[in-house]
């Protein structure tokens, strides 16, 4: 009986010590690196009926409480760029379906890649213009372009990428020169892990709906800071900003 007993609690502590690891990669509280903080929360958008925002139905999927998608949250002050800088290059997936960039918005750090496919039976084009990094390429079906992206944007003014034969299709590459920063799925959730303690200013940009906003925000050392950052029609972004 005893051997039973004995095996019986080695089972439990492993248990135990399983659990505990899963915890933290699911990144519970506290699971920054010691010294360092959280910062989370939720994006949402505010209606107004009288300002009504006509994309909300692809963004927004419980109007009552408004949690958004396709938001990008960041974290800018400076001395932030090339924090991680030894990381390995990433390469993400962007593809062309149903006359569709999918996903409509990527965010990446400088060195990153960007794979586009082409999944429709039609010839497509992935085409970027800017001063600095431009790019036009026709993608017959079943396609592929990749495409390196060297230098930060910032979170106010992604990469628009297009498709010169069908102007309805559109997506936004984000380029961080830091790792503080996540896009938002449908619930608009974002936790920043592992932030130095200081002073920031938490950037929202939803680049389809024209939305903006910005605020101060500290995080301390050893804790968790909620935010939440609300949108509506009063942070549409004017022509030309």
């Amino acid at each position: 009986m005893r051997p039973r007993i004995h095996a019986l609690i080695d089972f439990l502590l492993a248990g135990l010590l399983l659990f505990g690891i899963r915890g933290d990669a699911r990144g519970e509280p506290g699971s920054s690196e010691p010294g360092m903080g959280t910062i989370r929360g939720t994006v949402s958008y505010q209606a107004d009926a009288a300002r009504p925002w006509r994309l909300s139905r692809y963004y927004v999927r419980k109007p009552g409480t408004g949690e958004l998608a396709e938001a990008v949250v960041a974290l800018s002050r400076r001395g932030l760029k090339g924090a991680d800088a030894d990381r390995e290059a990433q390469t993400v997936t962007v593809d062309q379906k149903d006359f569709q960039f999918t996903p409509e918005s990527v965010a990446i750090r400088v060195g990153d890649r960007v794979r586009f496919l082409n999944s429709d039976h039609q010839v497509h084009n992935v085409r970027m213009t800017s001063a600095r990094h431009s790019f036009d390429v026709n993608m017959p079906p079943e396609g592929e372009h990749i495409e390196t992206f060297r230098r930060a944007t910032s979170v106010r003014q992604p990469h628009f990428v297009g498709c010169s034969f069908h102007t309805a299709m559109r997506t936004w590459i984000y380029v961080f020169d830091h790792p503080w920063f996540q896009l938002t799925g449908h619930d608009g959730a974002f936790e920043l892990r592992d932030v130095p303690p200081g002073e920031y200013r938490i950037e929202v940009n939803h680049a389809a709906g024209e939305l903006r906003a910005s605020q101060t925000i500290v995080a301390r050392a050893d804790e968790t800071v909620d935010v939440d950052l609300r949108l509506s029609p009063d942070d549409r972004r004017r022509p030309g900003k």
